[in-house]
């Protein structure tokens, strides 16, 4: 099971920021796996033209970047709920063992809009967890993995999204 961070600080811009707490829950057995994209916005909403349609929860993911990545669009639960964990397993430079990447929610419908706190993930080889709640439950949301440390060095592991 994820438990919901308590509030804990806030960054440069005065944005709420919660930190990832260990997890013991391990993905859905059977889960689809869903690549994460590069963070160019061609996977949400335009109105224009075929895009990939919504993923439901749950599903797995890998991650491999110096950056930021973004989910695929998914649909919350119908009581507006998403919860995303994530396991750092390596990097290019011994250095990230211990450096935390951020994780932000976002509403993909219409202007795309975070929702909630970015949330602080530790990158250790544990697992790590965190729940948003009050998300619109029938809009299409995306989760965005954040690195804003040495661009040179890539960061990987797998995670899933889920309900709980």
């Amino acid at each position: 099971m994820t438990t919901e961070a308590a509030a804990d600080a806030r960054d440069k811009n005065d944005d709420l920021v919660e930190v990832a707490k260990l997890t013991t829950a391990r993905p859905s057995p059977g889960a689809p796996v869903l690549p994460l994209l590069p963070d160019d916005g061609k996977d949400r909403p335009t109105g224009d033209g075929v895009v990939a349609q919504a993923a439901q929860l749950p599903f797995t993911y890998a991650f491999d970047f110096s950056s930021s990545l973004v989910s695929r669009t998914f649909w919350p639960t119908s009581g507006g709920r998403a919860c995303v964990s994530l396991r750092g397993t390596g990097g290019s430079d011994p250095s990230y063992y211990g450096k935390e990447i951020r994780v932000e929610m976002w509403n993909a419908y219409g202007t795309d809009t975070r929702v909630g706190p970015s949330v602080r993930y530790t990158l250790n080889g544990n697992s790590y967890g965190y729940c948003w709640s009050g998300l619109y439950p029938y809009h299409e949301h995306y989760f965005r993995l954040v690195k804003d440390w040495s661009p040179t060095i890539r960061v990987w592991g797998t995670g899933w999204a889920s309900a709980t």
